[in-house]
């Protein structure tokens, strides 16, 4: 797969830039969407000298900016329409379960917004999350900004770490997955106990 990869977005110059901001873009709006691994390879290209280093950090910042924009106009979409059709669920979401949301969001968003570049697979909900609440776009959009930057610095450092090896970065990538599977098990888990340590009631 990184070899196909590798050898589609070098094939087209220049317009590769594009395919590492898309990816970043469609790993908000289409999660399972492999992003981090092509933001990688970005980091391969720049020690290759095949395209610049800040060009491409500024490519895939935008990128991550604009599937968060997109992902945040679906959330002020989604409050409009239970405003119109409030007892009618929408792909399982009601209209209860959004208004939790929305507290959660008013309480933790900051926080939430400045992590989700570091939190795989639901990175994009809390951008939806956050439109639904009617958090200010400005602010969202910085604090995603700011975590858009540090994680891209992360992730291009990774990839130029392994320079043009492609076998290298197949290996990094593996274990940077791993990596993420496991502290994203550790928060649920977390996140569980703390449910039902709540729940629990002292006997009398």
């Amino acid at each position: 797969m990184v070899e196909y990869l590798d050898e589609l977005i070098r094939g087209i110059g220049m317009l590769g830039l594009l395919v590492l901001g898309l990816a970043a873009a469609l790993e908000y709006v289409v999660p399972p969407f492999p992003g981090d691994t092509i933001t990688l390879m970005g980091g391969v290209y720049a020690v290759r000298g095949e395209h610049p280093w800040p060009l491409v950090f500024l490519v895939v910042v935008a990128g991550s900016l604009l599937g968060a924009l997109i992902n945040y106009q679906i959330g002020r979409w989604l409050v409009g329409r239970f405003e119109h059709r409030p007892d009618v669920p929408f792909f399982g979401i009601t209209h209860a379960r959004l208004t939790a949301v929305q507290g959660q969001m008013r309480h933790r968003g900051p926080w939430l917004l400045l992590a989700n570049r570091f939190i795989p697979g639901v990175r994009g909900l809390i951008f939806v999350a956050a439109g639904a609440a009617h958090m200010p776009r400005g602010n969202a959009l910085i604090l995603g900004g700011l975590s858009a930057m540090v994680h891209t610095g992360l992730v291009l450092g990774l990839g130029a770490a392994v320079g043009g090896n492609l076998e290298r970065l197949e290996a990094l990538m593996w274990r940077y997955q791993r990596a993420v599977l496991g502290l994203v098990l550790v928060g649920v888990v977390a996140v569980v106990v703390r449910a039902l340590a709540r729940r629990k009631t002292p006997f009398t």
